[in-house]
């Protein structure tokens, strides 16, 4: 018996003959685009917290770094690559400009000054010590170094280190080479005689020192001695303190119009916890620590030695400063 020959539907063969071609017109699927790594934080708190940068939603890291790729070992635009950064609080990538300021011209005191500062931002103390101590050696008569060295001491617990290094730059305020070495661009520990802002500000800072140190007669005397009717500037919180020591200005009155006001808790409330210590409130200091460690201006002073305020108390007697 014969059998028919066996035949696709016709509509199979249609689809048959038909598929190599749709499959020649059909686009390949877009790529999945892959979401951007998560950013990295700049530092983590001496209380645990991750802390971050910020976006530079003016561009200004940009504008620097395309005036730095034409002469990429230019002093000048390294370091100004580096102080776009501070801002926005980039502060690995500044560190690592001021290293390779570091590399190119070691007798310049300023990329240890700039280096050291953000060492403190991100609660690396040693290292700021380090390069501060560094600076020092190289602008002995420099105010911002000697600033920013006393606080490298401070936040580490070294309160007589800070107490000293800020009193041996106060005593340059009438110092004749002190006043020589001062100019646009280089701030001396002459500014103590000669500029209010500079002057509230770094004695208010040996005065938390002295406070520290166990000296609180010396820290009322350097109160005592700022006269009233100061025009300080941007230094206002400093002052402040200041005229809380003496006795000027209230806790209460303060802090009621921080919100309100040019200055920052973290800046103004610190002061106010450091003598709340010296009376022995130990509560209501430690309260006011604890209010200005969760201020989100992570990289101010005040709150960075509020952390190490807090770090030290939580500490087992005996245990290492952070």
């Amino acid at each position: 018996m014969r059998h028919a020959p066996h035949r696709l539907p016709l509509a199979a063969a249609i689809l048959a003959a038909a598929a190599p071609f749709a499959f020649a017109c059909t686009e390949p699927p877009p790529p999945v685009e892959e979401a951007p790594p998560p950013p990295q934080p700049e530092a983590t708190s001496l209380l645990g917290e991750q802390l971050f940068a910020k976006e530079d939603t003016l561009g200004e890291i940009a504008k620097a770094d395309s005036a730095l790729a034409l002469a990429p070992n230019d002093v000048e635009l390294l370091i100004a690559a580096g102080r776009a950064r501070r801002n926005w609080w980039h502060y690995r990538e500044e560190m690592a400009l001021y290293t390779k300021v570091i590399g190119v011209a070691r007798g310049d005191w300023r990329p240890y000054r700039f280096r050291g500062h953000r060492y403190i931002s991100v609660r690396e103390f040693d290292n700021a010590v380090t390069d501060l101590e560094k600076a020092r050696e190289l602008a002995p008569f420099n105010w911002d170094v000697s600033y920013h060295l006393g606080l490298a001491y401070f936040v580490s617990g070294r309160f007589e280190d800070a107490a000293t290094e800020w009193m041996r730059c106060i005593g340059l305020a009438n110092d004749a080479d002190a006043r020589a070495a001062d100019s646009d661009a280089f701030r001396s520990c002459s500014r103590n005689g000669s500029d209010p802002g500079s002057q509230v500000a770094m004695t208010e800072w040996a005065a938390r020192a002295l406070i520290r140190s166990g000296k609180p007669a010396e820290a009322e005397a350097l109160a005592k001695a700022i006269p009233d009717g100061l025009e300080v500037g941007e230094n206002l919180s400093y002052y402040t303190d200041l005229l809380f020591a003496r006795g000027a200005k209230t806790a209460d009155e303060i802090l009621a119009q921080v919100s309100d006001s040019t200055y920052r808790l973290e800046t103004v409330g610190y002061g106010i916890a450091t003598r709340f210590l010296a009376k022995g409130d130990t509560a209501a200091a430690m309260e006011l620590f604890k209010q200005i460690a969760a201020d989100p201006w992570w990289p101010g002073f005040g709150r960075i030695a509020a952390e190490a305020e807090l770090a030290r108390a939580a500490k087992p007697a005996g245990t290492p400063n952070p």
